[in-house]
C-alpha cells in the first residue's frame, strides 16, 4: 500500500521531472511545483498513471510569502510530508568575475540558495510530523572544470551544500535525514543554455539520475552525505 506523501521542486523539466515520474510508482500523493503549467500538467498526466495522486502546485519560489503560505496549506490537508526533492535551480550565464552582472547573481542567489533556505525552514514542522521523513537537494560541488567562470553559479551552490549539511547534522538525532546529489554532466536545457553543442553522447541523462535519488531516499538511512553522480 502506498503511503508516501511527496513534493518536488523544479518538476516541470530535467532532473525534477524525472524524479517526479519515478518516485511516483511508489508514492501516494506528490506535489509537483514549477512555474510552468503546460509543462506541469504533462508531469501530471503521467504520475496519475501510475497510480498515484498529484497536485500541480503553479508556484514561482521567489514569490515573496509564497513557499510559506504552500506549506499552510499542505499542513493543513496533510499534517506531514515524507519526502522533500529540493531540485529548481537556475544558471544563465558563465563569466569572469570581474563581468559578472548583478542581476543574474541575485537571480541565482534568490532561487538557488534563498528559496531553498525558505523550502526547508517552512516544511520543518511537517517533515517532523512523518515518522521518517527524507530532504534531497540536487546541488552541485567545485571540480577543476569549475575553476574558471563559474563565480555566478558555484560560490552559491557551495553556501547551499553548507547550509544543508549544517541542517542535516542539527537534525541527526530527529526522524530528518538530509542528503544532497551532485550528478555531473546531465543531458538538460539547464546544461544546454551554458555549454551549447556539447557532445550530448558524454552526458548521463535525467532519468539515470532521477532513478538513483528515488532508490537511495526509498532505502536510505544516511544522513548529511554527499552523494556524486558520474
Amino acid at each position: 500500500m502506498k503511503t508516501l506523501n511527496c513534493l518536488i521542486t523544479g518538476a516541470s523539466s530535467g532532473i525534477g521531472r524525472e524524479i517526479s515520474i519515478e518516485l511516483s510508482k511508489y508514492a501516494k500523493h506528490i506535489y509537483i511545483n514549477s512555474r510552468t503549467i503546460d509543462k506541469l500538467e504533462e508531469v501530471h498526466d503521467q504520475i496519475i498513471h501510475n497510480d498515484c495522486e498529484c497536485t500541480i502546485v503553479p508556484l514561482n519560489l521567489n514569490d515573496p510569502n509564497g513557499i510559506e503560505n504552500l506549506a499552510s496549506q499542505v499542513f493543513l490537508k496533510d499534517k506531514s510530508l515524507d519526502i522533500l526533492i529540493l531540485s529548481a535551480g537556475t544558471i544563465s550565464q558563465l563569466s569572469p568575475v570581474d563581468s559578472m552582472e548583478l542581476t543574474k547573481l541575485n537571480e541565482v542567489l534568490n532561487l538557488n540558495y534563498l528559496s531553498n533556505f525558505r523550502m526547508i525552514k517552512s516544511f520543518h514542522p511537517l517533515l517532523k510530523n512523518s515518522k521518517n521523513s527524507n530532504i534531497i537537494a540536487i546541488s552541485s560541488i567545485m571540480d577543476k572544470t569549475k575553476e574558471h567562470y563559474w563565480g555566478i553559479y558555484q560560490p552559491i551552490m557551495s553556501a547551499l551544500n553548507e547550509l544543508l549539511l549544517i541542517y542535516a547534522n542539527e537534525n541527526k538525532n530527529t526522524n530528518i535525514k538530509t542528503n544532497i546529489f551532485c550528478p555531473k554532466s546531465v543531458n538538460t536545457k539547464f546544461r544546454e543554455s551554458i555549454m551549447p553543442g556539447e557532445d550530448k553522447k558524454n552526458l548521463i541523462t535525467p532519468r539515470d539520475v532521477a532513478i538513483k535519488v528515488v532508490d537511495f531516499v526509498l532505502k536510505t538511512k544516511s544522513n548529511g552525505q554527499i552523494i556524486e553522480i558520474n
